[in-house]
């Protein structure tokens, strides 16, 4: 008899929930991201993008994906939002990475658009750069 392995996105969603830092920290660690940039309009330099993020009940979030499958049907579903021509553009971090990035007094919004997105709320991700694994 065997269980089938649980997705990270739950074992992720059990552990914000259960708010254990450390857990979270270890998924986060262990696993690969998908962040999505858009060029800045505001940047003289042709190289400046910035990630998606957004504000949600007045929380600053950093959005990300678990898979390029979840950015790609964000992506589709916000088409409309977009103006033509432009440039989104993906890439693969490490958790390790994504953490060590994260602008200061940001949460982080995992799948948007999907039918369980994740929120790691700014005061939980605090205690998550801080746990020890």
């Amino acid at each position: 008899m065997s269980d089938s392995p649980e997705s990270l996105e739950s074992k992720l969603a059990g552990a914000i929930e259960q708010r254990d830092a450390v857990l979270v920290r270890q998924l986060l660690d262990s696993a690969e991201f998908v962040l999505l940039t858009i060029p800045d309009e505001d940047d003289d330099d042709e190289e400046g993008a910035s990630v998606f993020s957004t504000d949600i009940d007045g929380m600053d979030l950093v959005v990300a994906f678990t898979n390029e499958q979840a950015a790609g049907e964000f992506v589709h579903s916000m088409e409309d939002i977009y103006e033509e021509g432009d440039d989104i553009e993906g890439y693969v971090m490490d958790g390790d990475a994504l953490l060590q990035y994260m602008p200061p007094e940001h949460g982080l919004y995992l799948n948007p658009e999907s039918d369980d997105p994740l929120v790691i709320d700014y005061e939980l991700l605090e205690l998550v750069l801080k746990a020890e694994v």
